[in-house]
């Protein structure tokens, strides 16, 4: 076993020289080996190994003797341990789960080492399948996810043993193992030994297909990321669009480079791979031929059509609720901000679509205040024609979340200024006359 976990830890680039590993030991046959064997070739990875245990304390007095038995160990043979128990039990095995890696994950170390094993990989596989898995799903157990890293793949649980018995090595048995309470147990016990009688050497096969199966995985999705183009900006952006990408793209591509792109899209906010039902929402998206629509999937996250545009959102932005005209008002849902000052002596004068010169003599004595648009509102424009904002926002193809969002400066009932297309210029100043400087900005984060 010694050859084939060098190999292939030298294969797979697990470790960098110098590196500290913390081996994820229960005390079971495999973590035990995986121990023994990484603190063994530690001269010629050029490592430094120590130990971690989880007691997760539902088995009882079997939990505390695991933990006793690695700690003896640990003891005998001089390496170093940390051990951790959760506050209060796990209620099932995913939060245990979640439990065991938290402490995992406060460990400072470069790399944790987890004894999954061939058998495991071929377990999760055919998990997968019975879940219904695309090509990622059939790629099994990875050798390596961020700093956790899996030095047993490419040796199974009989190896482990026999390694183990030939050292003199002890390890513990955990009895749930013989339960048929999970699914992974049923695989093991009804499964497996019927397709090792077929193929005894399956398990070890299956970690070589895998293998070939993330590599493809990953050149396809090389390839699927260079459908998300970015999209061009609206004139106002929305702190809640996580990213925006080009719609033709993805609308012009091959089903199953569409589906993988759009997959990749979603990966970025969802914490596992999106559902087929999920993806097959996206695809309508892509075909309506509505200028705005959307599709609201799990994790309060929701994909919408904007014109050319696909926006992947998450959240609500705060109400705009109207807020009077002060020194410096702020907009929250759309990260902007007013800046008012008076105008200085000679200043020039200028008027753009967010910096509003304002008549003094016309503002004094008045309460500006900003709000969301309302039905009928219009808007004087430099040229003197009167148009809706209902037309203005339409012709720039402002994306529909956003129009109820832009400010929009009322004094007495009238509108005389709107964030992004300018001022009514009965109001504005010009050079010489007294004024009053409105700056819509992007607020400073």
């Amino acid at each position: 076993m010694r050859a084939e976990v060098l190999s292939w830890c030298r294969r797979e680039a697990l470790f960098s020289p110098g590196a500290q590993v913390v081996c994820a030991v229960s005390g079971g046959a495999d973590s035990m080996a995986m121990l023994c064997c990484l603190r063994e070739l530690a001269a010629e990875l050029s490592v430094y190994v120590r130990a971690a245990h989880f007691n997760h304390r539902l088995r009882g007095a079997e939990s505390d003797g695991d933990e006793a038995f690695v700690r003896a160990f640990c003891a005998a043979e001089g390496i170093e341990l940390v051990c951790g128990a959760p506050e209060k039990p796990a209620r099932s095995e995913e939060e245990a789960r979640e439990q065991r890696y938290a402490f995992l994950d406060s460990i400072p170390c470069d790399a944790v080492a987890i004894a999954h094993t061939a058998e495991d990989n071929l377990e999760t596989l055919l998990q997968h399948l019975l879940r219904g898995s695309g090509l990622r799903g059939l790629g099994g157990i990875p050798p390596r996810r961020g700093r956790y890293v899996r030095p047993l793949l490419a040796v199974s649980h009989a190896q482990a043993r026999e390694y183990l018995r030939a050292r003199g090595t002890g390890w513990r048995e955990d009895a749930t193992n013989a339960e048929d309470s999970c699914q992974r147990n049923r695989l093991r016990h009804g499964v497996l030994p019927l397709l090792a009688a077929e193929m005894p050497e399956l398990p070890l096969r299956v970690t070589e297909l895998t293998a070939l199966v993330r590599a493809d995985d990953a050149l396809l999705d090389r390839e699927a990321e260079r459908l998300l183009l970015p999209a061009p900006e609206p004139l106002f952006s929305d702190p809640c669009v996580l990213r925006r990408v080009r719609l033709a793209p993805l609308r012009e591509a091959p089903e199953p480079l569409q589906r993988r792109a759009l997959r990749c899209l979603l990966r970025e906010a969802l914490p596992q791979d999106a559902a087929l039902v999920h993806i097959r929402a996206l695809q309508a998206l892509l075909e309506n031929p509505a200028p705005a629509a959307r599709a609201d999937l799990p994790g309060r996250l929701t994909v919408r059509r904007s014109y050319d545009a696909l926006e992947l959102v998450r959240g609500t932005p705060p109400v705009f609720r109207p807020v009077p005209l002060a020194q410096t008002v702020h907009f929250p849902a759309l990260g902007l901000r007013a800046v008012c000052t008076l105008a200085e002596k000679n200043e020039k004068i200028q008027n753009t679509p967010f910096t509003f010169a304002l008549k003094y003599d016309k503002m004094v004595g008045r309460i500006p205040i900003f709000r969301p648009r309302k039905t009928g509102d219009t808007l004087t424009l430099p040229d003197g024609r009167c148009v809706t904002l209902k037309k203005l926002f339409l012709d720039r193809r402002l994306p529909q979340p956003i129009r109820d969002r832009v400010p929009v400066l009322e004094v007495d009932g009238q509108v005389i200024a709107v964030a992004g297309f300018g001022a009514d210029p009965r109001w504005t100043a010009r050079d010489g006359e007294q004024a009053v400087i409105l700056r819509i900005e992007k607020e400073e984060m």
